[in-house]
């Protein structure tokens, strides 16, 4: 039976608490959701429309929606094993790809690669977390040698367990070295007259509460929760990108609509 006491928030923090270093992705899309849904409502006021809705601010074009996707439904999965959540959403959770259908006997269009606009702080961690994963190669090769000496391969929980690692381990790897090659890092010397963009420091303030809160805004890959890096792929980073001091932006929350106002854009690196 599922915990009614339980908030998003509080499974989001267990779950990350429960995953290795490999999976930090899934940890961290765990926690971004919580604050999207609300960190103080109810796991079991989840919704199949709440995921879809959040599904959609990923972007589909996104080279990061599918394995955002992915770790979604990794937590999920884990919400409903741990009896948080009383039924399987996973189902819920589906990138909607955008593009043009080839017709029947046509030549499809390559796909182009697309730049990843990111700050100069944000590619050097995204490749410091390369270099740690690529580190753990040798490790994680050495279990999945020793599970497969057990002969019985029909109940080898450990084989599973260290072909899942291996197998996440390099979807990371790969997804990292896509977004590094194709990285383009921000200028953001000159934000005079200029509107917020990856890269920039925001003010921005709750017009009915007057709270302010700076955030910079980043591409989906630097942001990180706590630390006031904010996605342009968010309700918020979305709203806000783009536009001036004094524009003022509709944000829907799970909670409602919220009304903000741009205060101070400024460079950031």
């Amino acid at each position: 039976m599922a915990n009614e006491t339980t908030t998003i928030n509080d499974a989001a923090r267990q779950f990350a608490h429960s995953l290795p270093p490999a999976k930090h992705m899934d940890s961290q899309e765990a926690l971004r959701f919580a604050r999207w849904f609300g960190e103080t409502r109810a796991a079991t006021d989840l919704k199949p429309s709440d995921l879809e809705g959040y599904v959609e601010t990923f972007g589909a074009s996104s080279p990061l929606a599918t394995s955002r996707a992915d770790s979604l439904k990794s937590f999920l999965a884990w919400m409903n094993k741990q009896k948080i959540l009383p039924e399987r959403l996973v189902s819920h959770v589906r990138v909607r790809r955008q593009g043009i259908r080839a017709r029947a006997g046509s030549n499809p269009v390559p796909e182009q690669p697309q730049e990843v606009r990111m700050t100069v702080a944000g590619k050097a961690a995204l490749e410091a977390e390369l270099a740690e994963l690529l580190e753990q190669r040798p490790k994680i090769a050495l279990e999945l040698r020793e599970a497969r000496s057990d002969g019985d391969f029909r109940e080898n929980a450990p084989l599973d367990a260290a072909r899942e690692a291996q197998g996440q381990l390099e979807a990371r790897i790969r997804e990292l070295e896509g977004m590094l090659r194709h990285a383009m890092l921000v200028d953001n010397d000159d934000q005079t007259g200029a509107g917020a963009r990856i890269g920039s420091k925001v003010t921005i303030v709750n017009v009915a509460t007057g709270n302010s809160s700076e955030y910079q805004l980043v591409n989906a890959a630097e942001a990180r929760p706590g630390t006031g890096r904010l996605s342009v792929e968010s309700p918020v980073g979305a709203a806000v990108q783009g536009k001036r001091v004094g524009d003022e932006v509709l944000v829907t929350a799970p909670s409602g609509v919220i009304r903000f106002r741009v205060d101070k854009i400024e460079s950031g690196k």
